[in-house]
């Protein structure tokens, strides 16, 4: 018995494209789907637009986490989760565990006859977004034998999660609905970092993706306008600087072109702010290393801006912990803290 991705119990998190309600556009790492279900089997329908050499989804059922492998085509599947569960109601999410590897449609679920579809009927305390690079995306999260080391050779994304991603264990910490925005290389300024390389003339930064939907230009989508008013959050995040040192490492140190880094920085927390009245920002890099006068630089943001509602986080371990990326007990550390840290500040 299918139901259909446009049914009125299914809610839906994350910068989602609804241009076809019937069979909505995954696009963003740790975009989901929630509802309540009833029966014993379900499976989750999913049309698949692949970009890279792989690409899973995630399903979360009553509390248990299960991982699929997409089929590398376009073609609609049906991807069973499980059959044979208690009779009962049952909680369900879909998540889209990576980034730019892929974007999927979500075309709905089948259960047995006879079964129901339910709302999720959940309720949040904050609205979170996030801005971020690959650790905010979750890449390499679950290769928890590599934790403080560099990544595996060749992993071509299967370790990926944003399940485990620091963003989304905050936004579960604080009882938060999430838009995370984050992508596997990306930078602040084109013609720098790694996203849509190598070629630096091809090279997206956050200042040509922020404002995006579809941002991936080699999708079939192309490059669509977001909507804003679609979404206002309490709490800003950006993570931005860990690959902005490519292609040239020694920029940063040159005070002309670091001037320019964070005025490009300044003028995009600035806009999201006249966009999000009231918006609280928090500027942040993570524990991967990194050189020092990265995170100097978002001190001079801060203090250029004087403004109370821009704040830098440093994490204890910031730039330190690891050469390779943040595995999951390095992302919840970085969740309790970022938690923690927007508590004081709302004084929840």
């Amino acid at each position: 018995m299918k139901f259909s991705a446009d049914n009125k119990c299914f809610s839906y998190m994350g910068r989602i494209d609804f241009s076809t309600a019937n069979e909505p556009l995954f696009i963003y790492a740790g975009s989901m789907v929630k509802a309540k279900f009833t029966g014993t089997k379900i499976a989750v329908i999913i049309k698949n637009q692949p970009m890279g050499e792989y690409s899973s989804f995630g399903a979360v059922i009553d509390g248990i986490q299960y991982k699929l492998d997409l089929a590398q085509n376009n073609s609609e599947h049906s991807y069973l989760i499980a059959d044979n569960l208690p009779d009962g109601v049952h909680t369900l999410t879909v998540f889209k565990r990576q980034a730019a590897a892929h974007y999927f449609r979500f075309c709905g679920i089948e259960l047995d006859e006879g079964a129901e579809i339910l709302s999720a009927d959940e309720s949040y305390k904050l609205k979170l977004e996030v801005f971020g690079d690959s650790v905010s995306a979750g890449e390499v999260t679950e290769a928890v034998y590599y934790t403080g080391h560099v990544d595996p050779d060749d992993h071509k994304g299967v370790y990926d999660n944003s399940w485990f991603s620091y963003p989304l264990m905050t936004a579960g910490k604080l009882n938060a609905y999430i838009h995370n925005n984050s992508q596997g290389g990306i930078a602040l300024l084109d013609k720098t970092g790694y996203f849509c390389g190598p070629e630096i003339d091809t090279m997206l930064g956050v200042e040509s993706t922020y404002d995006k939907l579809s941002y991936v230009p080699y999708s079939d989508e192309g490059m669509t306008e977001w909507d804003f008013s679609r979404y206002t959050p309490d709490v800003l995040v950006m993570a931005i600087g860990q690959n902005d040192q490519n292609p040239n490492p020694a920029a940063i140190h040159n005070p002309d072109y670091a001037k320019k880094w964070r005025e490009k920085y300044k003028e995009i927390v600035t806009d999201l702010q006249s966009k999000y009245n009231g918006v609280k920002v928090v500027l942040i890099l993570t524990v991967l290393m990194h050189e020092e006068i990265w995170d100097h630089q978002l001190d001079l943001i801060v203090d250029e801006l004087a403004d109370e509602n821009v704040r830098h986080l440093r994490f204890k371990r910031c730039g330190k912990a690891t050469p390779g990326h943040p595995r999951i007990p390095e992302q919840e550390e970085m969740a309790e803290e970022l938690s923690t840290y927007i508590k004081d500040w709302f004084n929840l």
